[in-house]
């Protein structure tokens, strides 16, 4: 699960803050995974935005990433690669990651991937 360089290319868009994370974690069946997210700001409502850009600040970016690094990590090491890989079909995780960091800056796109070689321990 992996995406192409063009797709990415075509995500990233002016006006908005670009929050990459990238995790080691273990599955239950014994599996190290690297997972990544990445995701975007988006416009609040156009009644509460006046301004063009969708800028997060740092600590907005900072809390973004420690909420999905803990959320990775419950998710990916409570179950094993199979159920994971179920998760990531219907981004039921990214789904979960937007609703609980609506406080810091609401997120427009939550894209996951493993990468990298999944090792077997």
């Amino acid at each position: 699960m992996d995406f192409t360089s063009d797709k990415l290319r075509s995500l990233v868009r002016k006006w908005q803050t670009l929050t990459k994370a990238h995790i080691d974690v273990k599955t239950t069946d014994g599996y190290l995974l690297r997972l990544f997210a990445i995701t975007f700001t988006k416009r609040r409502r156009q009644s509460t935005q006046v301004k063009k850009p969708t800028y997060a600040r740092s600590s907005q970016a900072r809390e973004i990433r420690k909420k999905m690094f803990s959320i990775m990590t419950r998710e990916a090491s409570s179950c094993d690669l199979k159920e994971l890989v179920q998760k990531f079909i219907p981004e039921a995780i990214g789904c979960e990651t937007d609703a609980r960091t609506v406080g810091a800056s609401p997120l427009m796109r939550l894209l996951y991937s493993i990468g990298g070689r999944c090792s077997r321990f």
